[in-house]
Formats: structure tokens, sequence, C-alpha cells
């Protein structure tokens, strides 16, 4: 199966910064930012699971998508973790990539839970050289986060 990658995430310390800068190099219209709080983040990089709380926008303009994020949690959104942060790409089954990355030896930095325990997001990377991290989202989201991007208005 092919993925194809629908976004690339970028971390930044100060959102409204880093978009007006996009915006102002590279032409794009960012939506108004949007507080994401994820009920249960199990973050492996720090070792710490429980809810976070992170400010996020994305491009108006598509189909590939700029994902902006302000999250100051450390882990795997510590600072030397800004910049290009991931690729995103739609997963049609959480549960069965989770145990596909961890069989592989693929290091998993983050399992994202919804209230009913189901995976809405993985960030893993490679255990090749490329270490280029991947977000599998959940592709149950799909409908409700694209009508967030061409909106602004997350229901």
């Amino acid at each position: 199966m092919t993925f194809m990658p629908y976004h690339a995430g970028i971390v930044v310390s100060d959102l409204r910064v880093a978009v007006d800068d996009l915006s102002s190099r590279l032409g794009y219209t960012f939506n108004e930012p949007t507080k994401l709080s994820v009920h249960e983040a199990e973050d492996r990089v720090s070792g710490v699971t429980g809810p976070l709380d992170m400010l996020v926008t994305y491009t108006r303009e598509g189909p590939f998508r700029l994902e902006v994020i302000e999250c100051h949690s450390g882990g795997v959104y510590a600072p030397d973790n800004h910049g290009l942060h991931h690729l995103g790409v739609w997963e049609p089954a959480p549960d069965e990539r989770l145990r596909r990355l961890e069989e592989a030896g693929d290091p998993v930095d983050a399992v994202f839970r919804q209230r009913d325990g189901s995976i809405s997001v993985i960030y893993a990377r490679s255990s090749t050289d490329t270490a280029t991290r991947i977000e599998y989202v959940s592709e149950r989201q799909r409908e409700r986060l694209e009508r967030w991007f061409e909106t602004g208005v997350l229901s």
C-alpha cells in the first residue's frame, strides 16, 4: 500500500510569528489557530502519559498542506524537535499499524488516544538512516479534519 502525505507538520516556539513568516515568504493563507486538546498522549520520548494541549493551524491551500504546531510540553515536541517535524498520512488501521511498527522495531515517539481509547495519531520513525517521522492519522478523523482545513472550523 502506498501512502501519500497530505501535510507536513512544523513545530515552532511561537505560532503567530511562524505563520506570519511562512505567509509572507510562501504566500500561504492559514486558518485561525485552534487550541487542540489530546485526551491521552503517550509521549514515549519523555515517558509522560496524560492530556496534552497545543495550538495548531493548517494552510487553507491544498491538497498538500502545511501544519504549524506550538506546544510546550517537551518530549516529542521538545525544542530540539522544532522545525520540520513530520509528514502526515491517513491510516485506515491504526491499531494494526502500531503493532507492525513495534514488531519492526521502528521507534514510536508518541501515541494519541481519544476518550474511547481508540488511536487517533501515531508518531513513528523508521529505524533506517532516514529517520523521517511519519504521523499516522486515523482515517476515521478524515472527514472532520478536512472540513476544518477548508473552513477553519473544527467541529
